[in-house]
């Protein structure tokens, strides 16, 4: 999959009034990346192999092109059928792709000198600052219920309050 990061830090020239306007960083973390390739996988032993091994159904057409792309349909699960008994399928490894991760993660600091070498930081940070969902992999089971269903995503946003002291 294909993956971009682009990070950015600033220091905020005096924003407000007095000394406490004074000193602010900004910094800012962009994630991207294209979906990851994912192999569609039976949930039976269809070649009569035994378990342990990893069987593919038969693919019949592209299961990204007319995807659907919602949680409950991610690929076009259509595409896939079962292999003949006694026999692989040929879908290929790795043919479907996962949805893609888009995040920016953001912080707000500032350090104050103290009396000596004391320095106190406080810090705001904010993760997934736009409270994208970002999908995990989807289901790829061909056969079981759920084939083609994502479930689950990645973290909402989430921000901590820190507050630092060195001496």
């Amino acid at each position: 999959s294909d993956l971009a990061v682009a990070n950015v830090s600033w220091a905020l020239p005096g924003w407000l009034p007095g000394a406490v306007g004074r000193g602010w960083r900004v910094n800012g973390i962009a994630t991207l990346q294209s979906g990851a390739p994912f192999t569609v996988n039976l949930g039976t032993d269809r070649a009569n192999i035994g378990t342990g091994r990893a069987q593919r159904p038969d693919m019949s057409c592209d299961p990204n092109a007319r995807a659907p792309h919602t949680a409950a349909a991610w690929f076009d699960t259509s595409c896939f059928s079962l292999p003949a008994a006694f026999t692989f399928g040929n879908a290929p490894r790795n043919g479907v792709r996962a949805p893609g991760y888009a995040n920016l993660d953001a912080a707000l600091a500032r350090t104050f000198t103290l009396q000596g070498a004391r320095r106190l930081e406080v810090r705001w940070e904010v993760f997934n600052v736009l409270n994208r969902a970002n999908f995990d992999v989807p289901n790829r089971i061909f056969g079981s219920a759920n084939f083609g269903r994502i479930f689950s995503t990645g973290p909402a946003r989430q921000m901590h309050l820190g507050v630092r002291l060195s001496f």
